[in-house]
């Protein structure tokens, strides 16, 4: 008897216990746990499980919109698109029109779509102290300013990865979507969806449902986490916490006014670009060696490319890259007729994007270079720009330089376009901010002997040598700095005459100087 009674007495226990937890839920009973689970935290049960899973509480967000607006016609986006719910004389006042068109997004609270993301609720619906259920209002005032905030946040402070029909940029775990011309969708029109696929770099971090197809499948519609406003639009989409190698996105179904697009994101070649960008930004290649379809860089036998910023369409042509080395005996034999070695590469070989930057980096044989031809050309062999790197100039032209600023040529003698040093029988030429055009026209220089004759015969008459010269064959542009020197006659010399000057158009510029001070 006695333990019947016990029995009786803990059954009844629980009896009381269940009811009385039942009609504290009411009218929410689905969502009840057991004595064992952790009820009484707050925001607990929300964290880990999807309580209103099969949005039974739609109902009472229903009812709480039609008793808030009385005399309007709502219009409302929930996945079951169930008037029945409703009594009959409430039913004609709601429409479901498409998603991007809707007043009211009615939503169960996943955690991942409220607790992490923390959008600002019209009302909500709350069991065990944890959002179950609630509303969105994307034409709120509270609504647009959030999303503003997050729009202007991920724009200024996040790495931007890829631009697509929408700027993709990584920030706080999230990928964002971005986008500044962006329009609702038009009535009718189909569910406007984007795929997206995680890479990790560890596969044993995939749930196991998606190990054998290599990645994470987190499509989504545009619609879940939507932000619009004065015309600008915004996702955020929680990535995983693992490591992640590789991101898919983009849109494959048409719909109007969204073009179908894709973008495929390398993470960690990403991280290598942004890398060498960043050190580029902070000096550390020092200046371009040429500026022509990209900006290239040289430093410890390594070419950087720079395009910043980067448009479709510019790294899709084949770069070119021929090394010719300082003594042809470093070649391999079969490629010594030639004289250099063909490096020709992909971007995609040996560069990734960092946002609209375009960044790819080389490393060069170990051998003494003395040029280097780089450019792109299309498929059928057309050059879309070319450039020409003189090893050996440029190091002569560094060497001028830095004996320059060191003091060593002392002060110019003479200053023009260009600033001119004489130290013993060489003349250096020195334009410090050299742009596109300073050295392509032809540089004269005639040189006037102390003692005629020392002049060739067919000189006497004229009275000096003549010297001119191209700056390609006596010079380089080191880092935007045009920098020329020229050997001079060993004989005692009066007075130097230099400039440059155009055929048939006459002098740019010209100074003469005494060689002797």
């Amino acid at each position: 008897m006695a333990q019947r009674a016990l029995a009786y007495s803990i059954a009844g226990f629980g009896l009381i216990t269940t009811l009385t937890a039942m009609a504290e839920l009411h009218p929410y009973e689905h969502v009840y746990f057991n004595a064992l689970v952790d009820t009484k935290t707050p925001g607990a049960l929300g964290e880990r499980y999807a309580m209103d899973y099969y949005r039974l509480a739609h109902r009472q967000l229903l009812e709480y919109l039609l008793a808030r607006y009385p005399d309007d016609t709502l219009r409302v986006w929930m996945r079951n698109k169930n008037q029945e719910i409703l009594p009959p004389n409430d039913r004609e006042r709601i429409a479901f029109p498409p998603s991007l068109n809707a007043d009211f997004y009615l939503y169960p609270a996943l955690h991942r779509h409220w607790n992490a993301l923390g959008q600002p609720a019209l009302h909500t619906i709350e069991a065990y102290g944890s959002v179950i259920a609630f509303i969105l209002a994307p034409n709120s005032a509270a609504y647009r300013d959030y999303y503003r905030a997050e729009y202007d946040d991920a724009a200024a402070n996040g790495d931007l990865l890829t631009r697509a029909d929408f700027d993709i940029y990584a920030h706080n775990g999230a990928l964002y979507y971005l986008k500044e011309n962006c329009e609702p969708l038009p009535p009718r029109a189909p569910v406007f969806r984007i795929f997206l696929h995680i890479f990790p770099v560890d596969p044993a971090d995939l749930p196991v449902h998606s190990r054998e197809r290599d990645f994470e499948n987190r499509d989504f519609r545009l619609d879940d986490n939507f932000g619009f406003f004065d015309g600008k639009c915004v996702h955020r989409h929680l990535l995983p916490d693992y490591p992640i190698a590789r991101i898919r996105t983009g849109h494959n179904a048409a719909a109007p006014g969204y073009p179908e697009w894709r973008a495929d994101i390398d993470l960690a070649s990403h991280a290598a670009a942004r890398a060498v960008h960043d050190r580029i930004v902070a000096g550390d290649y020092g200046k371009p060696v040429t500026q022509s379809g990209f900006d290239v860089y040289l430093r410890d036998n390594r070419l950087a490319y720079l395009k910043e910023p980067c448009a479709e369409g510019d790294t899709d042509a084949r770069f070119l890259l021929h090394i010719f080395p300082a003594d042809h005996a470093d070649l391999p034999s079969d490629r010594r007729e030639r004289g250099f070695v063909n490096m020709d590469f992909w971007f995609a070989e040996h560069g990734a994007y960092a946002g609209d930057i375009c960044v790819a980096r080389l490393d060069l044989p170990d051998y003494a270079i003395a040029h280097i031809a780089i450019g792109q050309k299309t498929a059928s062999g057309v050059a879309e720009w070319r450039a020409d790197i003189d090893i050996v100039a440029l190091a002569a032209a560094q060497a001028v330089h830095d004996g320059i600023l060191a003091g060593d040529y002392g002060a110019p003698v003479a200053q023009s376009d260009f600033d001119l040093y004489l130290r013993g029988k060489s003349l250096a030429y020195l334009k410090e901010s050299c742009t596109e055009g300073d050295a392509d026209a032809r540089f004269f220089l005639h040189i006037t002997p102390t003692d005629l004759a020392d002049l060739p015969v067919n000189r006497r008459e004229r009275g000096y040598a003549n010297l001119d010269f191209r700056f390609v064959d006596h010079g380089a542009d080191i880092g935007g700095k045009c920098v020329a020197e020229r050997d001079l006659p060993d004989y005692a010399i009066e007075r130097i005459r230099t400039g440059q000057h155009i055929s048939g158009a006459g002098a740019i510029w010209r100074v003469e100087f005494a060689a002797e001070r």
